[in-house]
């Protein structure tokens, strides 16, 4: 029903946000090898997804196998390409949704400048040892899941306007 739907949808988006807000803070910086390592066991634990992990790669974790796993893996339930594709699937099925809507657009948005990157890309460093591209793309989605938030909150969970008591809107009541 659209209530667990709803519930469902607000699930996915604040997964979301917890995996982009915590892979930007921990692996958009180059750090030591032994602190990179601990640091990326720690981001796949926190995610529930060093077996799988462990399981694909062998030896050094790298950050474009774990971008790979969390970010561009449609088959991981842990993953941001899967949030969004089971939140443009419930989407389509609230009432009054279409293709055109807003929050589809902004899903679709998301999902497009997802699919654009490649994980090896975002591997790299910049000169003061930054993963800008890495960082961009965190914040930028980050960014449009809040506005998504935003959007299902003020389209589908507003209250509606101009209530009035039981008693009509003309005549004032005294409670003793």
């Amino acid at each position: 029903d659209a209530g667990w739907m709803m519930m469902d949808i607000g699930k996915r988006i604040e997964r979301s946000l917890a995996l982009t807000a915590l892979l930007r803070a921990t692996l958009t910086d180059r750090r030591r090898p032994g602190a990179e390592q601990t640091i990326t066991d720690s981001v796949l634990v926190a995610c529930e997804s060093s077996v799988i992990y462990r399981r694909r790669n062998l030896g050094q974790a790298s950050v474009a196998a774990v971008a790979e796993l969390l970010l561009f893996d449609a088959s991981n339930p842990r993953s941001l390409a899967y949030q969004l594709d089971r939140l443009r699937s419930h989407l389509r099925v609230l009432s009054g949704a279409s293709a055109s809507s807003r929050p589809l657009r902004l899903v679709e948005e998301i999902s497009t400048r997802l699919r654009r990157l490649d994980p090896e890309d975002l591997e790299h460093t910049d000169d003061t040892g930054r993963r800008s591209e890495l960082d961009d793309l965190l914040g930028g989605m980050h960014a449009s899941l809040r506005e998504l938030s935003d959007v299902i909150t003020a389209a589908q969970l507003s209250l509606p306007g101009d209530m009035q008591p039981l008693w009509g809107p003309d005549q004032r009541r005294d409670l003793p």
